[in-house]
């Protein structure tokens, strides 16, 4: 994102993004099915112009359990990176190669994970930009954990100034 250009804060439970303002956010909550109706779970869709990220919360999982869903999903020993931002630890998989680009970023800080899948929109590859790898850069080095505190209120996050 360019440090001039509008961005605003979103929020998905105790975790903070930075996203452009020309984002579209939409949700999609998806009911269990019957008889387990016990909790709904939320996709939040952040869309842009050729590319979408996909984000939910997570409570059950691990970091080292990415790794596990890929070996089993694609049958093969894939490689997984850690990461930090802001203090937040997380591990990705993925990249921006045909056949399309599809990068998974999770991050867990106290007992809620979110799980971030960036994806181009179309099947057929297309390449990024620079100025669009550098806004999905942006978005997830903006990543801020904010737990709820006593009161109920939660502390505003302190943002570069490159955010």
């Amino acid at each position: 994102m360019n440090p001039c250009s509008p961005t605003i804060r979103f929020e998905v439970g105790p975790y903070w993004l930075q996203l452009p303002a020309h984002a579209e956010i939409a949700a999609n909550v998806v009911k269990p099915p019957s008889p387990a109706r016990q909790a709904a779970w939320t996709d939040w869709i952040i869309s842009f112009d050729r590319f979408q990220f996909f984000i939910h919360l997570d409570s059950r999982l691990r970091l080292s359990d990415l790794k596990r869903l890929f070996d089993r999903t694609m049958k093969s020993d894939v490689r997984v990176s850690c990461i930090g931002v802001n203090g937040v630890p997380g591990v990705t998989h993925g990249g921006y190669g045909p056949p399309r680009t599809w990068i998974d970023w999770w991050f867990k800080k106290g007992d809620v994970m979110i799980c971030l899948y960036l994806q181009s929109r179309k099947f057929a590859f297309a390449e990024p930009t620079p100025e669009e790898m550098a806004e999905h850069s942006a978005i997830i080095h903006s990543i801020q954990y904010a737990p709820d505190m006593a009161d109920g209120a939660r502390p505003l996050p302190q943002l570069s100034a490159s955010t």
